[in-house]
């Protein structure tokens, strides 16, 4: 069957980024903590949670108005450039714990495979730090991604750009704790205050 050009949109927009990247950090932190199995024998969680991690930049990066084409030629898969790219273009930086277990887990997220992460023998996957990485992300770019789809996709019926961010940041709260324990105020402030700017008063929706 064929897709249009309306569904394509949707399907690879800022939006579906960020749901991929929340629905593989939940599943990361589900295989992680229900299935020991050691890392020598299984990385599977590894792989998945790097993966979150890159939908989330995408997401970033896509919302702050590049094409998905154009970053996958930039970056690449590389976990590495991805981040460096999104900090350049505004992203707050994401906590030195957090940070270093995606630093540890670049590596592995190559191109055209996840390459096999060294670890001591009996070791078993904590997989927290980059989960809760991902989730970082995904919580600091809820006004991006709320902003994108209102402008480029909503519709009369769509909520309000808050409204969109308190139900994106409700659904991470569900999978994390760590859910405003960064609040950027002013960064959402900033987010909000280029939209309105942008958006002519007669068009505003009633509770902006």
């Amino acid at each position: 069957m064929m897709t249009s050009t309306s569904d394509e949109s949707r399907r690879t927009s800022p939006l579906a980024l960020w749901r991929y990247a929340h629905d593989y950090l939940r599943a990361a932190r589900s295989l992680s903590r229900q299935h020991r199995i050691a890392c020598t024998e299984s990385q599977a969680a590894h792989h998945v949670a790097a993966q979150g991690i890159e939908f989330a930049l995408l997401a970033f990066l896509t919302a702050r108005g590049a094409s998905l084409e154009e970053v996958r030629k930039d970056v690449g898969r590389s976990l590495y450039k991805a981040l460096a790219r999104s900090e350049a273009e505004g992203l707050p930086p994401i906590p030195a714990p957090w940070r270093a277990a995606v630093a540890e887990i670049a590596p592995c997220h190559q191109d055209t495979q996840f390459v096999y992460l060294a670890t001591p023998e009996d070791t078993f996957p904590d997989l927290d730090p980059v989960v809760d990485a991902g989730i970082f992300i995904l919580d600091r770019i809820a006004p991006d991604v709320a902003v994108q789809f209102v402008v480029h996709l909503g519709d009369n019926t769509s909520p309000t750009v808050e409204t969109f961010v308190r139900r994106l940041r409700a659904d991470l709260s569900a999978t994390s704790d760590i859910v405003g324990s960064h609040a950027d105020d002013e960064y959402d402030l900033r987010v909000f205050d280029d939209f309105y700017g942008s958006v002519p008063p007669n068009d505003r929706r009633p509770d902006a």
